[in-house]
């Protein structure tokens, strides 16, 4: 059964961030989630129409697509690509992990009416970010695959980068389909 969690409402807020935009009103919210153990990924709320748990036995496999298309799964009347996004950025592929877990929370996205989920393991919480802030990405830091799939990158508190997700570009990975 899939769980619909539109709301957020179980989703632990950062206190440390205010969902409200600031009085200058250039700040942006955005989902935080693990990329892999060290690095975390943010996408833009603005872009997300939900966030679902899916287990891998709803997940429709369709045969001959590119690796990172786990296939088509049913969410609210509509066949909907999951894509593991771990897959297509380049790290190792959701079902060749070690300990793979049997579902995963996917962040569904929708550009120009197409839904698409991005399943990763886990979503952690809403954060803000000033849009101005946002570092560009050098050729050095990053596998090319990876650097062209993200926007930039902010620095949490901690001090650890944040790789901000270009939703475009992603959904652009599937138009050859």
């Amino acid at each position: 059964m899939v769980q619909v969690n539109d709301g957020f409402s179980s989703l632990p807020i950062n206190n440390q961030f205010r969902l409200e935009n600031s009085p200058q009103g250039n700040k942006h919210r955005f989902l935080r989630f693990p990329l892999n153990a060290k690095v975390h990924g943010l996408l833009p709320l603005a872009d997300l129409r939900g966030v679902i748990q899916v287990a891998l036995t709803e997940i429709l496999p369709v045969p001959q697509v590119a690796e990172f298309l786990l296939g088509i799964m049913n969410w609210r009347g509509e066949a909907i690509w999951i894509l593991d996004l771990a897959g297509l950025l380049g790290a190792t592929h959701w079902c060749r992990r070690e300990n793979v877990r049997n579902s995963g929370m996917a962040m569904l996205v929708q550009v120009q009416n197409q839904t698409v989920g991005l399943l990763v393991e886990q979503v952690n919480t809403i954060e803000v970010y000033d849009p101005q802030e946002r570092l560009a990405i050098s050729a050095s830091m990053l596998p090319a695959r990876l650097g062209s799939f993200l926007q930039g990158y902010f620095v949490d508190s901690q001090g650890s980068p944040l790789m901000l997700l270009d939703t475009h570009v992603v959904i652009q990975a599937l138009r050859p389909l």
